[in-house]
């Protein structure tokens, strides 16, 4: 059954696969020559500040950095979108850095969710960032110093499509199986299961940009494919469904 399902799966499901080749220059929508497009600057730049300000938080603002695809040579036109980060020193708000990164991310989604802003067709996310996090990405610009910070440079890459798309079918598999289970395991039991293939996928992406490819590396391209074709969407939503489903 297993094996039947593996080669079941949709082709929309792996399409994501192809948009991880190098291109051969920056987005030209949004850079000439290393210099960023002075109204997409003045559009993120004013995004940043509305979010913050619909924040309590009052630390002041290090920087608001453009990084990601859009800020590097591995842009897609389908899945890219601005990662539009505000750096702030967490310990100006409250000496427990880890409630501070609860509140940052709870206000960064309820943002999100409510918002749909696209620049040049590509969607901007927000994010309030540590400014003594440690960032791996090869490509940051400072939208407030309008520099920039890594500036990335053209490598020679070619994906291994073939062990991606097995990596991502394996949790692609689980996940599926998991929907089949939700109405008939017990909150607990299903959500034992569901943490272990969710430690699995973080793992890929750690694991991943902790080595040597960086950005670049296996298993930081299986998290994407998995975000990118709707897999982690598919796992956050099983979480709330099998939560919701035990008061019934």
């Amino acid at each position: 059954m297993k094996l039947i399902k593996y080669f079941e799966f949709n082709q929309g499901d792996l399409d994501a696969v192809k948009s991880f080749r190098v291109k051969d220059e920056l987005n030209p929508k949004i850079w000439t020559d290393f210099e960023i497009n002075s109204e997409v600057r003045e559009d993120l730049l004013k995004i940043a500040q509305d979010f913050y300000g619909s924040t309590d938080l009052q630390a002041d603002v290090d920087d608001i950095i453009l990084t990601g695809s859009l800020s590097n040579y591995n842009w897609s036109e389908k899945y890219s979108d601005y990662d539009l980060h505000i750096l702030i020193d967490f310990s100006q708000v409250n000496e427990s850095v880890e409630l501070v990164k609860k509140y940052a991310d709870s206000v960064k989604k309820i943002w999100n969710d409510a918002h749909d802003i696209k620049i040049k067709g590509y969607e901007v996310e927000v994010y309030i960032q540590d400014v003594s996090e440690p960032h791996t990405s090869t490509g940051v610009f400072s939208l407030l110093n309008n520099k920039w910070k890594v500036k990335p440079e053209r490598i020679e890459f070619e994906p291994d499509e073939d062990m991606i798309e097995e990596k991502g079918k394996s949790v692609m598999m689980l996940v599926d199986d998991l929907e089949e289970e939700v109405d008939e395991d017990k909150y607990e039991s299903f959500l034992e299961k569901l943490q272990k293939v969710w430690d699995k996928v973080k793992n890929y992406r750690k694991s991943g940009l902790e080595s040597e490819g960086g950005e670049l590396s296996l298993g930081n391209l299986v998290f994407k494919l998995l975000r990118r074709n709707g897999y982690i969407e598919k796992i956050m939503k099983l979480k709330k469904k099998s939560y919701d489903k035990q008061f019934k």
